[in-house]
């Protein structure tokens, strides 16, 4: 009987629950995101250009959202090992910074990493974490919903290690080309000359004068 009894009590109990829970609107689903990291590498110098990354935003509820995407710094102990939160939160933006994304569909934003040129050389072999996170947009919600996804996109940036030499021109490697082919071609020339003279120099007959002495004695004026 008391067995009976607390099944009953049970029972009363989930059912209450479900009725308390089906009485409040629930995310079917939610957004999801790809990729949910990137990471930037710069091996050999930076970018001429403006770096740029695609990220696809989901809406798997539903009924139609908006999406918000700000670019900030990660919570300090969700920092990564060896890496530091970028000098300047400006210099990674979305485009653009608000998605309309219909029941079940996707869209696109973009993530734009650009560092200004008079930063660049400052900032040599450096490691930066910052995250874009894409949210929804609580006002457009249906009335009532509670919950609000947060997901965030999180950026490893690897700077150059080093401070870029400039490259020497193409001109320069062919001006260096042509005064050493010139000097290899003038030593050259410089040796088989030396060495045809030396040649000529042995094959040139030898002429002997021979002079008369003053006051000397012949064989003919002999007495």
């Amino acid at each position: 009987m008391r067995r009976i009894k607390t099944l009953f009590l049970v029972s009363l109990f989930l059912l209450g629950g479900i009725l308390i829970f089906s009485s409040s609107p629930v995310l079917s689903g939610g957004i999801s995101i790809w990729p949910g990291k990137l990471t930037i590498t710069m091996p050999e110098q930076y970018p001429e250009e403006e770096i740029r990354y695609k990220i696809e935003v989901n809406n798997l509820n539903s009924y139609d959202i908006n999406v918000s995407a700000e670019i900030e710094n990660p919570i300090l102990h969700h920092l990564k090992k060896d890496y530091t939160f970028i000098p300047d939160l400006s210099w990674v933006s979305t485009t653009p910074e608000m998605l309309h994304i219909p029941a079940h569909g996707s869209q696109f934003l973009e993530v734009i990493i650009t560092i200004p040129d008079e930063e660049k050389p400052l900032h040599y072999d450096e490691r930066w974490e910052v995250w874009a996170v894409i949210s929804d947009v609580k006002d457009q919600l249906p009335p009532g919903t509670a919950i609000l996804i947060e997901l965030a996109v999180k950026l490893f940036i690897n700077t150059p290690p080093e401070k870029v030499k400039q490259q020497i021109p193409q001109t320069l490697y062919l001006i260096l080309l042509f005064i050493i082919v010139g000097l290899i071609a003038a030593a050259t020339f410089v040796f088989y000359a030396k060495k045809r003279e030396r040649i000529t120099h042995k094959k040139r007959p030898v002429i002997l004068y021979f002079k008369k002495k003053k006051g000397g004695s012949s064989r003919n004026n002999r007495p």
